[in-house]
């Protein structure tokens, strides 16, 4: 068994939090789920409204989009949004983006009913959540805090 690098008394929470993820080699994780908190600013507005982050698989990001017309479109956009979001993370990087069409058929089974992978929370909600810990004065805890509630919030609505 690994020994801690960290001992988590007597520390501030975003340095517990930084601890736990550095002890646990979750760093290139963290770093690409991050795009999911902040889709919204990386990319247009456009963009963001016809295409969401779903899942990460072996340095691999999918999108889930609306109808396979915007699928279309970002393929063409692909090495651009690649390259925008390979530059916004710190310690990792995306090989490729792939692509998922919202509720579009199941290649198996044909079944057009499938619920999409992940749900993000609202707009609506994100803002009420940000005003929730908004009194956190540490920048660094409340955002990580906020990331940590929209992937816990994200994956709970596939339950």
């Amino acid at each position: 068994m690994r020994k801690r690098t960290y001992q988590y008394r007597d520390q501030s929470l975003a340095a517990t939090f930084a601890g736990i993820i550095r002890d646990n080699d979750w760093e290139q994780k963290y770093d690409q789920y991050r795009v999911f908190a902040k889709w919204r600013g990386l990319v247009d507005a456009d963009t963001a409204k016809h295409a969401r982050p779903c899942k990460v698989v072996k340095d691999v990001l999918w999108l889930e989009v609306d109808n396979s017309a915007w699928m279309q479109q970002l393929q063409f956009s692909k090495v651009a949004l690649l390259d925008a979001l390979n530059e916004f993370l710190r310690v990792s990087y995306f090989s490729d983006i792939r692509f998922l069409v919202k509720n579009g058929p199941d290649r198996e089974s044909g079944d057009k009913k499938k619920p999409p992978l992940r749900t993000p929370p609202s707009a609506a909600e994100i803002e009420r959540f940000e005003k929730q810990v908004a009194f956190i004065e540490d920048d660094t805890v409340r955002e990580a805090l906020t990331r940590y509630w929209y992937v816990s919030r994200t994956v709970r609505g596939n339950r």
